[in-house]
């Protein structure tokens, strides 16, 4: 790599683990273009402490030994065009548009500075990698377990207090089954989420038997779920001290509320997730970077973990609802906009100004 070309990852600005997927495709990306990467997580990350600082060194250690600044020079070319040595900081509240963000531009870009500030997954990335390079002939799930291995470094004071609970808690529980069931904002993104996780159940129960398991670490950012395992798995439970909301609670998820101590969100959510990755066992939501995250820490035998998807019937009953939905969304959208501009379909536009006649100009 050249002390010339840099690819600048900036927060995607969603969930911990959705930050850190995006980190993951795009150091990915700076392998494969030959860029040194940079991570700087701004204001818009929901794990800042401040409006300056990089929330990502927060949590890890630097990916490259490289900075922003070192990115913030007059001469430089920058891509996409909306970049310069001067607003790299900033972030771009238009991105949403997605414009000079096209995968294969930024790949191909010539610019000394590439910045990322949207989420691609290593799988679209795949068809860029060489024969050359360590990643080919991989799946997406096995250049994952590569990439956290290879560049994700936890904070000591972080790696200390996740073996303080590990050594108190759970070195001498095993065999342990690690829970993640998720409430709160989650049944935005996972139609009838309670379906789901009402399949945890039986299979910890067969874990438990099959493995004669000794304790249960359940993840959950949700104080009635935390609650119903107490009641079924009594002492066999064990939580880590975290803040949680309530069921079905898409305003006040624990993610997305302000800590006094800001740095410590994100510390709960990684601090959980380690733990998952070391039980001996797992079961999870197929729909959660958290569940994701547990099952790309480590290689896992095929039978030791569990992540629940929708089955096929489920997901196309989903699909025709959303196509429906989709449908009336867009037909209401329709007629809204014939009321509004009704000059557009042969009508007259009532709000325009009065048409003064021919009389009235010449008087």
């Amino acid at each position: 790599m050249t002390g010339d070309r840099f690819l600048l990852i900036k927060s995607w600005g969603c969930g911990f683990w959705s930050d850190v997927d995006h980190v993951m495709g795009q150091l990915l990306a700076a392998e494969l273009t030959n860029r040194i990467p940079v991570v700087y997580w701004g204001s818009n990350s929901l794990y800042s402490e401040s409006f300056t600082g990089n929330a990502f060194e927060l949590y890890f250690e630097p990916v490259s030994n490289f900075t922003l600044d070192d990115l913030a020079r007059p001469g430089f070319t920058y891509y996409p065009p909306i970049w310069n040595d001067k607003n790299l900081k900033v972030e771009d509240l238009d991105k949403v548009a997605w414009a000079y963000r096209n995968l294969g531009d930024m790949m191909m870009s010539d610019a000394n500075v590439v910045v990322s500030d949207t989420h691609y997954f290593v799988r679209p990335l795949i068809p860029f990698i060489p024969k050359t390079h360590w990643a080919y002939g991989m799946t997406a799930h096995q250049i994952y377990r590569c990439l956290f291995d290879k560049y994700i470094r936890l904070k000591p004071d972080i790696q200390q207090e996740i073996q303080e609970f590990y050594d108190e808690f759970m070195k001498d529980e095993k065999p342990l089954l690690g829970v993640h069931m998720r409430g709160g904002d989650k049944v935005k993104e996972v139609e009838n989420l309670s379906h789901l996780n009402n399949k945890y159940y039986k299979t910890i129960d067969e874990f438990v038997r099959r493995y004669d398991i000794r304790k249960i670490l359940l993840l959950t950012d949700c104080e009635e779920i935390l609650e119903e395992f107490k009641k079924r798995y009594g002492k066999m439970l064990i939580f880590t001290d975290a803040k949680r909301g309530h069921l079905s609670d898409t305003k006040n998820a624990p993610h997305l509320t302000s800590y006094s101590e800001k740095r410590r969100k994100g510390i709960e959510i990684i601090k959980d997730t380690y733990l998952a990755s070391m039980c001996e066992f797992f079961i999870g939501n197929g729909y959660s970077n958290v569940s994701y995250t547990v099952k790309r820490l480590r290689d896992w035998p095929e039978e030791n973990i569990v992540l629940f998807y929708r089955d096929l019937k489920h997901e196309r009953k989903l699909a025709r609802k959303r196509v429906k939905e989709d449908r009336i969304r867009r037909k209401l959208e329709e007629i809204r906009h014939r009321k509004e501009y009704p000059e557009f379909y042969g009508g007259v536009n009532t709000y325009a100004d009065e048409p003064v006649s021919a009389d009235k100009i010449t008087g």
